[in-house]
């Protein structure tokens, strides 16, 4: 990297919003302009929030976590480790083959998860409290990422209040630029539970319609938010010497505090946020009159909205620019209107959403503008809402904006952004790749390969022009590699959609069972597709570059994985139960085994609710909420067993005499129903807080000696029944 190239890339993003289930979504609300607030009238006003569906579903099989584990911990960690998976996804980054550091910053909002965990601790009789702490502290949130992923960079939880996700942007820009990490997570999560509407406002700062009006004469106040969002950074120049996709470019970004200079505490200042704003842009090195959007914290509050115009304006004029002075050259809106203020995601969310601005070359329209508001004087300053979509094509500069997040307490961020270069054509001449080209794809469960199977045909279908080489590069390379494999071989999208879709199943090449990877260097296949396919079936390592030799690949957005999600919570009679075969769908067959059929390959865009919902209840705790919707597919516990390998403990007919009491202790402190001979603790779930309290339990049945370190050596209920038994023989020798 140049000494002098401080730019940062946005290489990938995910998110989960109102109303939006991801990117795509989101963006088609925010284009529509869609208020996703649900809303319920009683007779103390109206009740209002953007709500999630179905926040407490997960997939805790894709992550090894054990049905016990999964109830602990807090919706919100859960919403943020599945949002991590799959923005590394949309980057087209397998975290096991990126070669340098990792990091992960974020934060989370306060929630009351905990509580109700403390609060139904029959249903949890082997939960110990510590467990509660740990499964719930905002401190574990990017550490936990880290560790299921096997992430090794800094991992920073960041508590800013409503500025915790922008905070977290920026630290993550720290990181890179200091060298502490080489590609970094940096986003935010809020998740109020128990989950609903709530009840009306006791403090007075809640809109009592329901309504965030951002900047508008008719502006009383903000309304609550779920949501959670993941960005993907990496410097760009190394995003651009890897083949990165840029979706936008970070130039700069600042952080203070407004310190003693306001009102009070919980009130914002003008000095802090205008002075936060000059810093960014001048680490940009941009001028205030080239930034021509500006996503604001826009609250909706009769204080907060002139005071963030004012400083806004003191900012775009510190310079003495003098083009900074022109009347509404520069848009501003407030992705608060549309899904309600998220807390620790609200930085993340405008950021997103100016991201995808930046992409499309559209302003979407912040909503609910129709007067302004009679403290803020538009027709002076540099500002316009923007109150429907706007075409942004400045006239000679590239696409700019800046994106702001303020909180209660005084802490303010900004970060200024720019389009991204424009992709630079290939020269007359160039050697083009041909195909055929192999797509490997694979997932966690056979069911859940049917689904990206899907997921893949559809997307090939709606953009057939994508170049399959870099659609091949991005499967190749961008995706972990999990047991449940398959390829095809395939000539262009054409043929690649009727392939998946199994017009032609013998060209849909599916493993007949798990397989696991091998040890070892990569191995070329030489210049053949199918031999690199048919290497990769076996588990073998294989080295894709040598298929690429003829033209430099890049990775382009693809579907991200279908995680297959069971609810899980307390106090609701929601106990995991085994999971159920999904209704099926049409789907391709596999060349080899036959594997069940397809579920839906997405769900359908959920619809604004606005069904009254008793505060923290759900009369439908189990399905999803949104109109026409399917429920999440049941949790697969298909958590990769070890290596096959014959076992060598106790000759006997049977299990040994304690293996069943042993069996019984392993499902009850993992939560399970049952437990396989030959499954192993640490993968269903287990570690050593749990482990402590397994062996703990043996004592008290057993009189043997025994420590948690030794289910390293014997994890299995077979092989720690028989390391029982040898404890209990050699005691009884004289």
């Amino acid at each position: 990297m140049s000494a002098v190239d401080r730019r940062i890339a946005v290489i990938g993003l995910t998110c989960r919003f109102p109303d939006a289930d991801g990117p795509e979504a989101f963006w088609r609300n925010l284009l529509e302009g869609r208020d996703s607030i649900t809303r319920v009238s009683g007779p103390d006003g109206v009740a209002a929030r953007g709500l999630l569906d179905d926040p407490e579903w997960f997939d805790a099989g894709y992550f090894g976590i054990s049905p016990r584990e999964a109830r602990i911990v807090n919706p919100q960690a859960r919403l943020f480790l599945e949002c991590a998976v799959a923005a590394l996804e949309d980057a087209g980054q397998d975290p096991g083959r990126i070669s340098g550091a990792v990091g992960v910053y974020g934060g989370g909002g306060e929630n009351a998860y905990a509580q109700l965990l403390r609060a139904h601790r029959a249903e949890l009789p082997s939960v110990s409290d510590w467990e509660i702490r740990v499964a719930n502290g905002p401190d574990f949130l990017c550490s936990r990422v880290a560790h299921r992923l096997g992430l090794t960079g800094p991992t920073v939880a960041v508590q800013a209040a409503c500025a915790t996700s922008l905070v977290a942007v920026h630290l993550a820009v720290q990181g890179l630029l200091s060298g502490d990490c080489d590609l970094a997570l940096a986003g935010g999560v809020t998740v109020r539970l128990p989950t609903g509407v709530g009840g009306t406002d006791e403090v007075g700062i809640q809109a009592p319609d329901g309504v965030l009006r951002a900047f508008d004469a008719a502006a009383s106040g903000l309304v609550g938010g779920d949501g959670v969002g993941v960005v993907v950074l990496k410097r760009f120049a190394d995003a651009e010497a890897d083949g990165d996709r840029v979706d936008a470019v970070i130039l700069g970004s600042a952080v203070n505090n407004d310190g003693a200079d306001r009102m009070g505490f919980t009130a914002p200042g003008i000095a802090g946020q205008a002075a936060v704003i000059t810093r960014a842009q001048r680490v940009a090195g941009v001028t205030p009159d080239s930034c021509t959007y500006v996503e604001t914290h826009g609250t909706g509050t009769r204080l907060g909205d002139p005071v963030e115009v004012a400083a806004l304006t003191k900012a775009f004029r510190s310079e003495g620019n003098e083009g900074a002075d022109r009347p509404g050259f520069c848009g501003i809106g407030s992705v608060k209107t549309n899904i309600g203020h998220t807390d620790a995601a609200a930085g993340v969310a405008g950021l997103i959403k100016t991201v995808l601005a930046l992409r499309h070359g559209v302003i979407p329209p912040s909503l609910h503008f129709t007067e302004p508001n009679p403290e803020i004087d538009f027709a002076a300053g540099p500002f316009r809402v923007v109150a429907s979509a706007e075409e942004w094509r400045p006239e000679g500069m590239p696409r700019r904006a800046g994106v702001s997040s303020f909180s209660v307490g005084g802490t303010n961020a900004h970060v200024v952004l720019e389009q991204p270069p424009a992709a630079t054509a290939e020269p007359a001449g160039a050697p083009s790749a041909v195909g055929p080209y192999v797509l490997p794809l694979s997932a966690k469960t056979p069911t859940a390969l049917e689904a990206v199977t899907a997921r893949l045909a559809d997307r090939l279908r709606a953009d057939p022009g994508i170049p399959l080489a870099d659609v091949a590069w991005t499967l190749q390379t961008g995706r972990r590699e999990l047991p449940y494999r398959r390829f095809a071989l395939v000539h262009d999208a054409v043929d690649a959609v009727r392939v998946l879709a199994g017009e032609e199943p013998e060209r849909l090449v599916t493993a007949p069972g798990a397989v696991w990877p091998g040890a070892g260097a990569p191995e070329p296949p030489g210049e053949d597709p199918a031999a690199a396919g048919r290497l990769w079936l076996t588990g073998a390592a294989v080295d894709w570059a040598a298929l690429h030799r003829v033209r430099r690949p890049r990775k382009v957005a693809l579907p991200t994985y279908p995680f297959e999600r069971q609810l899980f919570t307390v106090g609701r009679d929601a106990r995991p139960t085994a999971p159920t075969p999904p209704a099926p769908t049409t789907g391709p067959t596999p060349t080899t085994t036959p594997t069940p059929a397809a579920t839906g390959t997405a769900a359908p865009t959920p619809t604004t609710t606005t069904t009254p919902t008793a505060t923290g209840t759900d009369a439908t705790a189990s399905t999803p909420t949104s109109a026409g919707s399917p429920p999440p597919a049941p949790y697969a516990d298909v958590t990769p067993p070890s290596a096959p390998a014959p076992y060598a403990g106790i000759a006997t007919d049977g299990p040994p005499p304690t293996y069943e009491v042993v069996a019984k202790l392993f499902a009850e402190i993992l939560d399970l129903p049952e437990v396989d001979p030959d499954e192993s603790f640490f993968d269903l779930g287990g570690d050593s807080l749990i482990a402590t309290r397994l062996v703990a339990r043996v004592r008290e049945t057993y009189p043997v000696e025994l420590a948690p370190k030794e289910l390293i050596t014997a994890p299995t209920a077979e092989e720690f029944a028989a390391l029982i038994e040898a404890r209990l023989d050699r005691d009884r020798t004289p």
